[in-house]
């Protein structure tokens, strides 16, 4: 349990975060050695959950053999304010406020569809340096359907290595995403 919550700790992760989000973990088991961090559909029911090694397994992400096309952390967003799409369950903790872990680099069939019923009007775009390419396709994706982008461009770390302050002071400084910017980064990545 110690090294669990340590950690946990160690990655920014607060006794609160634990509680709001229900972490937990396994001491035996298929998933012994992992923190548990579920996700909750928009009325409370499990749609996923994300274990990872906190105890240094080659292989740090063991997760459930299901379908991945939910919107992860449903229960904790306000469709009636900007959404902020980021890469992992971390990076959402990390951010607090309707912050949605894509669970890769794509957002699922079923968060695009959320995404346009909801009736959004800002998103911001949060993905790691890896994956700027699918990033700036989702950026053209999204303004191409009314939708105002925001691209935060982040250059070593992704918002769980930079912290809660530092991923809010970076956000100031992101603005809107705009074909200039699109057509600018297709002739870099050339």
């Amino acid at each position: 349990r110690n090294q669990a919550k340590s950690f946990l700790h160690n990655r920014g992760i607060t006794d609160w975060d634990i509680k709001k989000y229900k972490i937990g973990f396994c001491d035996s088991g298929l998933y012994e050695g992992r923190i548990i961090i579920p996700s909750y559909d928009d009325v409370g029911l499990l749609n996923y959950f994300v274990g990872r090694s906190f105890v240094g397994e080659k292989m740090k992400y063991k997760n459930p053999n299901v379908s991945r096309d939910i919107i992860p952390f449903e229960w904790y967003i306000a469709w009636s304010k900007p959404i902020i799409l980021c890469e992992g369950v971390f990076d959402a903790i990390t951010i607090k406020r309707n912050a949605i872990p894509l669970l890769g680099k794509f957002p699922s069939r079923l968060l695009v569809e959320k995404i346009f019923m909801s009736g959004i009007t800002d998103i911001i775009i949060s993905l790691d340096n890896d994956a700027i390419n699918e990033a700036l396709k989702a950026a053209e994706y999204f303004r191409k359907q009314g939708i105002h982008v925001k691209m935060m461009y982040l250059k070593d770390k992704d918002a769980a290595d930079m912290g809660y302050e530092k991923f809010y002071e970076e956000l100031k400084k992101t603005k809107e995403f705009s074909p200039e910017e699109l057509l600018l980064n297709k002739i870099n990545s050339l």
